[in-house]
Formats: structure tokens, C-alpha cells, sequence
């Protein structure tokens, strides 16, 4: 006797913000490789990091839809390991973000639709999605996968200089020339909590590692720490005696880095607000100042077109890094620690 012929599967494939990538009619035998190759756009380094899942099941070369017990009309989530390959992602005053292979130095992705200089981007922390911010007055959530805009952020009145996520991937902040940041909903791109006090343009903005609470720097020569439930300001950080251009969180949430036009960088107590380390070293602006994961190392970037390395526990500068013909106008680590990127 001859088996019946299988039935084939309608599944699709959709991004963790909700976006369809692909339908297919799919065997039951399908393994990972099978499904990613049939998504449009996913290959080289992409479709090595792609990860697809089934409700809290992975699927891979081992498992088939059918182990997995993958019904007709299923849906499979698609999200991307970026520890898998180091990626870089750059901003430009030609409207556009782009996303490379830090291995092969191959662009991956560009990300187009804003209408003036695009002023920052931020991965989720699930690495699916993208936020970017831009002289045009909006906020831009983007599929790594498809590479399209997937929602539009759109209440500031002035340039927005930043956008980030929340730990859980859930949620924005946004800072603007508008003096204020404002807190997003991913999943409806609507604004529900905007966040004043700064009397000046707000530069950057980023959640706290537990979510609970969001930083913000501002050229009113102060940074201030947010209750994101409330909207309250909890702590105003007020030592720089000139604009500031960056202030972000240690990975324990314990610590505050800030970096100014003062030439300096500070490093704060959260707990109690007051500034305890003073890295002084450059020789003109400091653009921005963050952690390495371990807490260990401050990286700093300037206007003297270099970036350095700080003892955070010390505050001695332990390397600079040269080689730039400009502005050095950002720095950051790997998320191993291994690397900087500026």
C-alpha cells in the first residue's frame, strides 16, 4: 500500500513587533534551514543568526514543525541571536541607518525613510527590531528581518537626538531639542508618558537595566534620573558646568556615566545622586561616555578625534584610542567586552 500524500502546512513567519515575512506552504519535515531560506531577504550573516520559534519551542536543524506538533494556519516567531555575529549599526546625515557584519565588514541592511539626518540607533535587546531617531521630528521602529518600518513615533516638536528600548524590547524613549523625552508602547507606537523638567534640548535618554527608571542628559548642564511608572523626576545630577551630550547607566544599575562639553566625564551614585569620579583627560568636548559589561571600563569619545579607556574604579585613563581625522562623535563596547567601536 502506497502512504497518502502529507498535507502541507500554511505557515507564516512574523517579526516579534507583529510584522508577516512570509507565508509558506511548508512539510511537516521542515527543519529551520527549510523555513529561513524561504523568507525573502534572510541569507549570509542574517540568516546565521535567525532563530525561529513555536509558542516557547525552538526550531532547528535537528527539529522538524512536525516534532514540534506545528499546526496548519501556525504562525512562527522570528527573532535574531546577535551574539551569534557581531553587528554594528551607524547613523548618517544621508536620512539613512545602516546595520554591518562587524566579521566581513558587509553592509546587512539599510534602513530608509526618514526625511533629514538620522541622529541615532539602538537594537532591542531580543535583536529583532531596530529604533531610530532623526532631525525630522520622529522616532522610527524597524524589522531587522524585512528591514522595513514597522511603526512611526510622532509627537515631538523638534528634533528627537535619541531613541532606545526597554529591557524587555516592549518599550522607547525618545529625547528631543523639544526639552522633553517621552516614553513609547512598541506594539501601538503611542506615546503614554512624556517626561519634563530639562530647560534645554534633551540629548540622550535610556532606560535603566531593570526598566524601572530612564536617565536623560541635557544642555541645560544637568542629567536626571526618571520614574518610568510615574513620570517623576527622582534625581537631578548637577556638577558639569557645561552642556551635556550623554548619560547613560552601569549593567548593575548602581552607577550613572555622563559625558559634557566641560570636557569631562562623571561618574554617580544613583542611590544617593552625587557625583563620586571625575575623568578628566580630553581636550575638548566629550561626546559620550558608557560601560563595558562588566563595569570595569569607561569608554569616552571626543572632539580631540580620540576616544579612551577609563579605570572606572581608578579614574586614570588606561588607553587612548586614535586614529580618527575628526570628531570622534560616539564609542562603545562589544557586547563581550572584547571590542570598541567608535
Amino acid at each position: 500500500l502506497r502512504k497518502a500524500p502529507r498535507s502541507p502546512l500554511q505557515v507564516s513567519v512574523v517579526t516579534l513587533a507583529g510584522r508577516q515575512v512570509a507565508t509558506l506552504s511548508a512539510d511537516d519535515r521542515w527543519s529551520k534551514q527549510d523555513i529561513c531560506s524561504r523568507v525573502p531577504g534572510l541569507s549570509g550573516p542574517m540568516l546565521q543568526m535567525a532563530r525561529l520559534l513555536y509558542g516557547s519551542a525552538e526550531l532547528s536543524e535537528a527539529v522538524s514543525l512536525g516534532s514540534l506538533g506545528v499546526e496548519d494556519g501556525a504562525c512562527l516567531q522570528l527573532l535574531f541571536d546577535t551574539k551569534k555575529s557581531l553587528q554594528i549599526l551607524t547613523t548618517s546625515n544621508d536620512r539613512t541607518a545602516k546595520l554591518w557584519s562587524a566579521e566581513s565588514g558587509q553592509c546587512l541592511r539599510t534602513f530608509k525613510g526618514h526625511g533629514d539626518w538620522v541622529t541615532s540607533a539602538a537594537f532591542s535587546h531580543d535583536g529583532a527590531l531596530v529604533v531610530t531617531s532623526s532631525n525630522d521630528r520622529l522616532a522610527k521602529v524597524w524589522s531587522v528581518a524585512s528591514g522595513e518600518c514597522v511603526r512611526t513615533l510622532d509627537e515631538h516638536t523638534h528634533s528627537v537626538k535619541c531613541a532606545s528600548f526597554s529591557p524587555n524590547s516592549t518599550q522607547v524613549v525618545t529625547a528631543s531639542d523639544d526639552g522633553t523625552a517621552k516614553l513609547w508602547t512598541v506594539e501601538s507606537g503611542r506615546c503614554f508618558r512624556t517626561l519634563k523638567g530639562h530647560r534645554h534640548c534633551v540629548r540622550t535618554a535610556y532606560f535603566s537595566p531593570d526598566g524601572v527608571r530612564v536617565v536623560t542628559a541635557s544642555d541645560d548642564h544637568t542629567a536626571r534620573l526618571w520614574n518610568v511608572e510615574t513620570g517623576d523626576c527622582v534625581r537631578t545630577l548637577d556638577e558639569h558646568t557645561n552642556w551635556l551630550s550623554s548619560a547613560s547607566f552601569s549593567h548593575d544599575g548602581l552607577c550613572v556615566v555622563t559625558a559634557a562639553y566641560d570636557q569631562t566625564a562623571k561618574l554617580w551614585s544613583v542611590a544617593s545622586g552625587k557625583c563620586f569620579r571625575t575623568f578628566s583627560g580630553h581636550r575638548r568636548s566629550v561626546h559620550s561616555a558608557f560601560f563595558s559589561p562588566d563595569g570595569a571600563v569607561i569608554v569616552t569619545s571626543s572632539s580631540d578625534r580620540s576616544a579612551k579607556l577609563w579605570s572606572a574604579e581608578r579614574g586614570e585613563c588606561i588607553r587612548t584610542l586614535e586614529g580618527h581625522r575628526g570628531f570622534v562623535t560616539f564609542a562603545t563596547f562589544s557586547p563581550d567586552g572584547g571590542r570598541v567601536v567608535t
